[in-house]
């Protein structure tokens, strides 16, 4: 797996807009609609620079940080590319800027730790602007204002709650590190309304809602949006809405006021031009309108006591290094394994907190695409300290599916106190034959014993014109590490299949380890049998040779 690259483009103006979602009992065939609130920016001295956006303007990108598992905002599809409103904002808010955007997938409950180590520039998840995170990190202007839901089954005796006291005799689910989760510790529990063990933490929504269907719980408590959307995937329906208002915003580090002005700017922009209630019409109306069978009485409204976080003796921070085993070229040439047979997948990670990783902290596997995507895998225990800055293999034993699918499975790793920080990585394999469009076609190595390459191509003859990868995995023999910083890989002869001649190696790989070099190719637009030849140099050394053929046919 490897961060999601979006080339996009952008422009910039002033005034702000907050939409504030009303809170009216929704039938069956009357759809929502956000009511837009028009309020003029304040003028204010240009901004001194920050070094957020410095560092956003020397690497001519923006990194964010999100959480591809919270319908409609962000999630993967089938076809295993990353939707909703989250996406297509910030896609459009980078090009208006006129800068690339990187999208990385992190567990929800670090995204401020992301920010405050600077491994992220901006968090967008749907994020709820709270006192306490308002102490962590600085806020856009609000996008969306998404009310509280309960949501139960609908064979449920409960059909009806208005009061949030309602909730202290049944089992609620919530997503661990939400402000629902709060809401629940705060005014049930801490109140004495509820006991500690009627609230269940989950670490994905999506588990709460397996949970709920299977009747482990009463009731899972979420936001509006997304409780709608699981309504009309499942069996439930929305029993209460209102309570709390949640007004999400895009996040980013405290004192970056050229970041937070740029940013500003363009919200402004797309909240008074229409684009943001655009967006909201196509990513979460579709997925509201009709959802709801009968009307809802209009609940008691509540105010969450604020909290104030308190300051953190260390901060964790986890970043994905490489694939070292049954990489998949970011999703699109997810590996064959037979069914039913036993693989290992590792991961090469880094961490990038201030706190020291020791045994006690796992990686456990998060989600995923289907419920065999776990694999048979089980958490793992970090098997020994991992200092800041230090990077670790971290591999599980896993038993492909028996049925012929593509599988993604997310894992994360959790800290002593069980909480998820860091970017989430993937095992990715297909078990079956057809889905597979890119295969390993050969193992070569080389004259003098440097390397090892396994030659990943398309199998089967291409059509002209159509573009693809081919994926070099390198193990290193040579008796000496391939920095990243004095070695590329560069096209050498043959035909030329790609616009870029050269590239710079994007990870060091040590003497006795493997590294994966990808590159996007092109097929020609004549038929017929086509090799091109790549080597790794170092100046004027060649390190390792890297070859490729494929067959282009005509349409």
């Amino acid at each position: 797996m490897k961060p999601l690259s979006l080339k996009v483009f952008p422009m910039l103006v002033i005034i702000s807009m907050f939409l504030a979602s009303c809170n009216v009992p929704t039938g069956e065939s009357l759809p929502y609609t956000p009511t837009p609130i028009i309020a003029v920016s304040a003028t204010s001295a240009v901004p001194a620079s920050d070094d957020v956006w410095d560092r956003i303007m020397l690497n001519k990108k923006i990194v964010v940080g999100m959480s591809w598992d919270y319908p409609p905002f962000s999630s993967v599809d089938p076809a295993f590319q990353v939707v909703g409103l989250d996406i297509a904002l910030i896609e459009e808010v980078g090009r208006r800027l006129q800068i690339p955007i990187e999208i990385q997938n992190y567990a929800f409950e670090g995204l401020p730790g992301a920010l405050q180590l600077n491994q992220i520039d901006l968090a967008v998840a749907a994020m709820a602007i709270t006192p306490e995170r308002m102490s962590q990190m600085s806020f856009s202007p609000i996008y969306y204002v998404n009310q509280t839901a309960i949501l139960a089954n609908n064979d449920s005796a409960i059909t009806s709650i208005t009061d949030f006291n309602q909730l202290a005799g049944l089992r609620v689910g919530v997503r661990r590190g939400t402000t629902y989760e709060k809401m629940v510790q705060n005014l049930l529990i801490d109140t004495g309304l509820m006991s500690q063990d009627k609230l269940l933490s989950y670490m994905q929504t999506d588990e709460s809602v397996r949970d709920l269907i299977a009747n482990r719980v009463d009731v899972v408590l979420l936001g509006e949006a997304t409780a709608n959307y699981y309504g009309s995937q499942q069996n439930l329906r929305v029993v209460g809405t209102g309570f709390h208002e949640q007004d999400l915003a895009i996040a980013m580090r405290l004192d970056t006021p050229q970041l937070k002005a740029e940013i500003d700017r363009v919200m402004d922009e797309m909240l008074t031009d229409g684009t943001v209630l655009g967006l909201i019409q196509q990513y979460i109306q579709s997925d509201v309108s009709g959802a709801l069978s009968t009307p809802i009485p209009a609940a008691t409204l509540i105010f969450p006591l604020p909290v104030v976080a308190a300051p953190l003796a260390c901060v964790d921070g986890m970043k994905f290094v490489a694939d070292v085993t049954y990489g998949d070229s970011n999703m699109k040439s997810p590996p064959f394994v037979k069914p039913g047979e036993a693989f290992v997948k590792t991961w090469r990670v880094q961490n990038t907190g201030t706190c020291t990783w020791t045994p006690n902290y796992r990686l456990v596997y998060a989600y995923g695409n289907v419920t065999a995507a776990q694999m048979g895998g089980l958490p793992l225990n970090i098997p020994a300290n991992v200092t800041p800055g230090q990077t670790i293999d971290l591999s599980i034993p896993l038993t492909a599916p028996t049925d012929p699918l593509t599988y993604q499975g997310f894992w994360q790793v959790q800290n002593e106190k069980g909480s998820l920080f860091g970017q989430a990585i993937w095992v990715a394999i297909s078990t079956s034959t057809v889905a597979v469009q890119n295969t390993a076609v050969a193992t070569v190595q080389s004259s003098d014993g440097s390397c090892l390459v396994i030659t990943t191509a398309p199998k089967n003859s291409i059509t002209v014109n159509s573009s693809f990868d081919t994926i070099w995995t390198v193990q290193n023999k040579s008796g000496e590490d391939w920095s990243s910083d004095s070695v590329d890989y560069k096209f050498v002869s043959g035909t030329k299949l790609q616009k870029t001649d050269v590239y710079d190696l994007a990870q060091t790989i040590k003497n006795g380890e493997s590294g994966t070099i990808t590159v996007h190719m092109l097929a020609s637009d004549n038929p017929g049998v086509y090799s091109t030849t790549w080597a790794l140099v170092a100046d004027s050394r060649t390190l390792c040779t890297l070859t490729m053929s494929v067959t282009v046919k005509a349409k």
